[in-house]
């Protein structure tokens, strides 16, 4: 069974990468570049991630954080975050969060795949 992964930010091109990044390596990825419609689209018990940017317009990662764990209270969630965002995460998040969900932009490929198999709890030698 494949791990599913949804993946929200903003920028298209960084949900481009990331969704062929991840297929590559195995997972099936839904990306979405507008928080709005991944809210909408979301399905709970389905996603094993969700990988949110941090700073997006009108919904931040951290809103849909909140909304999306109304949904589904077990799904793992993780941030992006090109770095200036690390030191503003609201409490309420860390409290159920561990900090090592946080990944900064850019970075390389084999250290995505190995932290999201590692929030996940994937062998890294299943692939």
């Amino acid at each position: 069974m494949s791990n599913r992964i949804l993946v929200v930010d903003d920028e298209s091109d960084i949900c481009f990468v990331l969704q062929s990044v991840l297929g590559e390596n195995g997972f099936v990825v839904d990306s979405y570049d507008d928080p709005h419609i991944a809210l909408k689209k979301f399905k709970a018990d389905f996603y094993n991630l969700v990988i949110l940017d941090i700073k997006m317009p009108e919904l931040n990662g951290f809103s849909l954080y909140r909304e999306i764990k109304k949904l589904d209270r077990k799904v793992k969630v993780c941030f992006l975050t090109a770095g200036e965002m690390c030191n503003v995460v609201p409490s309420d998040i860390f409290s159920s969060q561990p900090a090592n969900r946080v990944i900064r932009k850019p970075i390389e490929n084999e250290e995505l795949i190995a932290r999201i198999n590692e929030i996940i709890g994937r062998d890294i030698k299943e692939s």
